[in-house]
């Protein structure tokens, strides 16, 4: 007997992106989207501090306090640094049609049982999040990169905050709930954020120093770090420092999914790239409009891609027949180039979850086993699961 209340999830990824559309059983439907998954994370680099020695120290993921001696015989809020992560992630989020990133750092801390007698101390993790447009990320690691020369970029921090003893599970939420009171004027931000970076070209390596330097919105105050005058006093004294590939796949893991919204763009290309935009975000009824409103001027579009996207959101939506034409033409629009290939053929998988769906399990089952032939190997899970392969 098939279990038909199971979930199968849409396992499509395309143009380095993925789908998300989770929502909490008795959350308020929102005005934007919901934040998306991770899509990138940095968690191993080494934080530097200068020492009041003159000596330079070191640990993983933490930049030392400065006071040598203390280090000798260390309390445990001592050993946490001036500051730390454990990880650090980059999201989405569309507010009001614009594209923002969401920067969480996670990071260790705690408390004393007893303050005044450092005695009794419990160790939790927290973590701050800053929300802030998604163009500003684009300036974090540009196309021009140039080594041996610092910089930093004000994030404009369009709303930020701290979780103590965070759960991992419900940050998202708490994310959208002060997204929601700074659109209603209810919460008003104060703190901003400037990202310093340091790409590094030295004895045939390449590495990158970054910190971050929290602020206020008042230009005044931030506009300091961010003047090219001041770029020698931003890691004098305490950065941390990976290999530059590592940080470089985490900002452009990012970037790739900031859509490209200009006015010079044809009226099929605008229609396409905001489909693609709250495709990404999980607006998918709105995605689909927008795709339809591209293919009116281009009705005999062969991007088979826009097809795969539509087919994805009107299954998302439950609408599993017209899913099903959609992936009927994307796969018909089979590509020349090799580089489009892994994603062409996902559309035998997302067609067999349509099928699903509407009872057609023989048709599930034979573009479930299609897609495994041409390579999609995932598909093998359903084949074992629901088919009687």
């Amino acid at each position: 007997m098939r279990i038909k209340n199971l979930i199968i999830f849409v396992l499509i990824i395309l143009l380095g992106t993925a789908a998300y559309s989770q929502q909490t059983e008795g959350e308020v439907e929102l005005s934007y989207s919901t934040i998306s998954g991770i899509q990138s994370k940095l968690s191993d680099v080494t934080g530097w501090s200068l020492q009041d020695n003159g000596r330079w120290a070191s640990e993983k993921n933490i930049i030392p306090f400065s006071n040598y001696k203390t280090k000798k015989r260390p309390t445990a809020k001592f050993k946490l640094g001036q500051e730390n992560f454990t990880e650090i992630q980059l999201r989405r989020v569309l507010i009001d049609d614009i594209q923002y990133n969401v920067l969480i750092i996670e990071y260790q801390d705690g408390k004393y049982e007893f303050p005044l007698l450092e005695e009794g101390w419990r160790s939790y993790l927290s973590a701050s999040y800053y929300v802030f447009k998604a163009k500003n990320l684009l300036k974090v690691l540009p196309e021009d990169v140039k080594f041996n020369e610092s910089y930093a970029i004000n994030l404009d921090v369009y709303c930020y905050g701290e979780e103590k003893n965070y759960d991992p599970e419900i940050i998202s939420n708490k994310i959208v709930n002060k997204i929601t009171k700074t659109q209603a004027l209810i919460n008003y931000n104060q703190a901003n954020l400037v990202w310093a970076v340091y790409p590094i070209f030295e004895n045939g390596e390449k590495n990158c120093r970054f910190k971050f330097i929290k602020s206020y919105v008042t230009q005044h105050l931030y506009s300091f770090y961010t003047d090219p005058r001041h770029r020698k006093e931003l890691f004098k004294r305490s950065f941390y420092e990976t290999n530059y590939h590592k940080f470089k796949n985490f900002i452009r893991s990012a970037q790739q999914s900031i859509i490209p919204m200009d006015g010079q763009l044809s009226e099929f290309q605008n229609h396409y790239n905001i489909g693609m935009l709250n495709y990404q975000s999980g607006n998918f009824d709105i995605a689909v409009e927008e795709f339809n409103e591209a293919l009116k001027f281009k009705p005999n579009s062969n991007i088979s891609m826009l097809y795969s996207f539509r087919g994805i959101s009107k299954l998302k939506l439950n609408q599993f027949n017209q899913a099903i034409e959609d992936f009927d033409k994307a796969i018909d629009m089979k590509p020349k180039e090799v580089a489009e290939y892994s994603n062409w053929i996902k559309n035998y998988f997302n067609r067999g979850v349509a099928r699903f769906y509407i009872d057609d399990f023989e048709g599930a089952c034979q573009d479930w086993n299609k897609s495994f032939e041409l390579g999609f190997g995932i598909a093998l899970e359903y084949l074992n699961k629901y088919c009687a392969y």
